[in-house]
């Protein structure tokens, strides 16, 4: 019995000392909160009910943030800051709300050839209407409200 038996039976024992390990961490109440957020990476690995939408146009150069009153409040030109509000997580959005809310303008993303595309808000909600399409985000909003800030 030599060096080599002795390590591939370490390997082993630490290969299943890993694997129960990882079980016990999936099965932990952290993981499960985690995998519920609706803004989660890992929900949308798990099959959440959010799923990825770039709701910009093909090339975008620009997106105009419009303020509750209908004012431009900041415009974004670079790729990060464009990509942070084009590339969402949507949820699902019930019909009622759909029917009650009042949208309002908030987005609007520009081409080269100022072809333009809006995004429309419900006001104080995490609810957004593009192309008459209804949709929940509780991504973006984060986003929206962190870039709108002074």
């Amino acid at each position: 019995m030599g060096f080599k038996f002795w390590l591939k039976v370490a390997f082993m024992i630490g290969s299943f000392g890993l694997v129960i390990y990882g079980m016990k961490q999936l099965r932990s109440s952290e993981f499960a909160r985690e995998a519920s957020k609706d803004d989660s990476a890992l929900s949308l690995l798990l099959g959440g009910e959010t799923r990825p939408l770039n709701w910009c146009l093909a090339e975008t150069k620009k997106v105009e943030i419009y303020s509750e009153k209908g004012e431009v409040q900041k415009t974004l030109e670079t790729p990060v800051d464009i990509s942070s509000v084009c590339e969402i997580l949507v949820g699902p959005i019930s019909s009622d709300i759909v029917e009650k809310a009042q949208f309002a303008r908030r987005l609007v993303a520009t081409d080269a050839k100022g072809t333009s595309k809006t995004l429309e808000q419900a006001p104080n909600s995490s609810f957004f209407r593009v192309d008459d399409m209804p949709m929940s985000s509780v991504m973006l909003e984060k986003v929206l409200q962190r870039l709108t800030q002074p």
